[in-house]
């Protein structure tokens, strides 16, 4: 049985081809095959004749003609014939062999289907990596969802992949945070801790900043801070009261930054692991109902203490660029790429382009000895290489950490680290209409808060229909809800920013979570109501349009998984799932299968089968939650 006929096909057919054209030339031409516009002029076709004729100073259909009566068909799987159309080379299948090769192959390899041993080594994707100040807001969401999907296509063809999150603990912003909770440290925390740190986290930045903004600026602090007054009235006016009292609250943050990073203040050390571990636990709970997970959760502070900044840094020493000045650690990329050519390849090759776009230097750390956040991400990929032993190592990280992601790889260079094994998987952001998100002004939308409106709307959508219990209700909101987020997220490519409207996340007639789910649904509907799947069953029966279609649509999924690596582009399986879902419903309203004669059901609910697996896995994949009933 081939687990793959499609690839089996194109790759024969190519490999021919390629061999058919030496023969005929001499110099060497790019072959390439796809499914032909129409199934009336065959299956595959390939435009290879077009290039040829400008060598051989011939007509196309001429080459193509005689391409195709030298191709040794019977050594292409499945190939009945092979003709000249319109200069194009193309070849015809035997339907019938090809679609009993592609149902069996679902069918037998079930949850494996789709699948390609082509990985090797180990990966590392380092996800979400949300700074545990405040609540995963819908940006955080669409780099946990394009993480995990990634992670999850990466060991559907083999690699050997760890989920790694990077908690900031030991930065500002988490400083910021913990100093807050000093001022009101017998403040009870009331409902889930990330929301509840997230408004004593904002609410001490609006304080801070009104203490040095002036005019118009003072004036957009006081607004936000008024808001999060009206959101936690007893919180926040005593917390400014006990801001107020002390006379250089920056100088308190500094303090306590500094304190953290040594790692000798058992005191100072709690604060921040009682703070930090609460947020996160809010955290988890949110990535839990995606139905994402981390392997393992990488604590800033820790590669601090455990030296591995310390390591970095001697490094770079040896490279001869790292230098300081009052204080302060830097990395002189400059001088780096005006000597070397490697470090120039890195930032990206003219070295006048980079003298006038990039800045000279990359600082690590304060003058007050304390690390930026570029410093412990060089001790980070050095922990992530030389400590973890990755082969491989994918940062999800937003497009606007392009410039510093450049620096980092290299910074790696000068390490002595392959920069090429560290990749900077980019994304753009979300856009929701009417809405400016701001983590220190604490206006954000929260992913809790998206998957509750979703649950509710898909609730209030199924009190209308009847026959569903009050606790299969609950089930199936939360299942759809979770579908609907996780698919806005996912289906637009990553380069491009996500527009989140209601109206496109809960669409039932397409591209959206719920279609596909509803897909799924009314296949397991039609198996439940057919009983066993047979084992034998005659695919001549299968000769409609959107039969065929739906058949080829199967095949592609190996194919279309192996592409989303290649191109990192997890949104392919996304569109893949919205066409599959398409092909499913319309096979279902025009070829009844039950109803169907002897024969033809058995051939119709096998196809079923098939679909339903397909379709299935890439949920599975997606993190798009599977329902028997909807």
């Amino acid at each position: 049985m081939l687990q793959d006929p499609l690839q089996e096909i194109k790759r024969v057919f190519t490999s021919s081809l390629l061999e058919v054209c030496s023969s005929l030339c001499s110099t060497k031409v790019e072959v390439s095959v796809s499914r032909t516009p129409n199934l009336e002029i065959g299956d595959f076709g390939s435009p290879v004749a077009f290039e040829l004729a400008k060598i051989l100073k011939k007509a196309p259909n001429e080459i193509a003609s005689q391409i195709s009566s030298s191709l040794d068909i019977s050594s292409i799987p499945y190939a009945l014939s092979s003709e000249a159309k319109g200069g194009f080379v193309n070849l015809r299948l035997d339907r019938k062999n090809f679609a009993e090769a592609v149902i069996r192959a679902a069918i037998q390899l079930g949850p494996n289907f789709g699948f390609s041993n082509i990985g090797e080594g180990k990966v590392m994707v380092e996800h979400t990596s949300a700074n545990p100040v405040h609540p995963l807001h819908v940006g955080s969401g669409r780099n946990a969802v394009i993480g995990d999907t990634f992670a999850n296509i990466l060991e559907k063809l083999g690699f050997e992949v760890s989920r790694h999150y990077l908690v900031n603990d030991s930065g500002r912003q988490a400083s910021l945070l913990v100093y807050a909770r000093s001022r009101l440290p017998d403040a009870k925390v009331e409902g889930k801790p990330d929301h509840w740190y997230g408004v004593l986290y904002a609410a001490c930045n609006c304080i801070i900043e009104l203490k040095k903004r002036r005019g118009k600026e003072a004036e957009e602090w006081k607004e936000a801070l008024e808001e999060l007054r009206k959101r936690a009235p007893d919180l926040v006016n005593k917390l400014e009261e006990e801001i107020n009292r002390d006379e250089n609250p920056e100088a308190s943050v500094a303090e306590l930054n500094k304190k953290y990073q040594e790692g000798k203040d058992e005191v100072v050390k709690g604060m921040f692991r009682e703070v930090t571990e609460a947020v996160m636990e809010g955290f988890k709970q949110t990535l839990e109902r995606l139905g994402i997970r981390h392997d393992a959760y990488d604590w800033e502070s820790e590669l601090i203490w455990g030296g591995w900044i310390d390591k970095a840094l001697q490094r770079l020493k040896k490279s001869g660029y790292l230098e300081k000045e009052d204080g302060a650690y830097y990395v002189n990329l400059l001088k780096a790429a005006e000597e070397r050519e490697d470090i120039r390849k890195v930032l990206g090759g003219d070295i006048e382009e980079i003298r006038t776009k990039m800045p000279p230097v990359y600082y690590l750390s304060r003058s007050d000895g304390t690390w930026l956040y570029t410093g412990t991400d060089v001790g980070y990929s050095l922990y992530k290489f030389e400590g973890l032993k990755e082969d491989k190592v994918y940062n999800v990280i937003g497009v606007d950490q392009k410039l510093a992601q450049l620096q980092l790889r290299a910074a790696m260079a000068l390490m002595g680290i392959d920069p090429n094994k560290l990749v900077h998987f980019s994304y753009e952001f979300v856009d929701l209409p009417e809405v400016k998100m701001s983590g220190r002004r604490g206006r954000y939308v929260t992913i809790d808060e998206l998957l509750d409106e979703a649950k509710k709307r898909v609730k209030d959508l199924l009190k209308e229909r009847v026959g569903i219990e009050e606790k299969e209700v609950e089930e199936i909101a939360e299942k759809v809800a979770v579908g609907a987020i996780r698919y806005a997220l996912i289906n637009v490519i990553p380069s491009k920013k996500v527009l989140f409207t209601w109206d496109r996340v809960l669409n039932l007639q397409e591209n959206s979570g719920p279609f596909i789910q509803y897909a799924y649904t009314r296949t397991r509907g039609i198996l439940r109501k057919a009983g066993e799947v047979p084992e034998e069953f005659d695919a001549s029966h299968l000769r409609e349009e959107i039969e065929i279609e739906l058949i080829y649509k199967i095949a592609e999924l190996p194919e279309t998984i192996r592409n989303c690596y290649w191109l990192m582009r997890p949104d392919i399986l996304a569109q893949y799932a919205n066409d599959l879902a398409m092909l499913i419903n319309k096979f279902y309203e025009k070829c009844p299968v039950i109803a169907a004669p002897k024969g033809v059901r058995e051939a119709r609910t096998a196809l079923v089968k098939a679909a339903s697996i397909a379709l299935g896995n890439a949920m599975d994949i997606l993190g798009i939650p599977r329902l028997d009933k909807m």
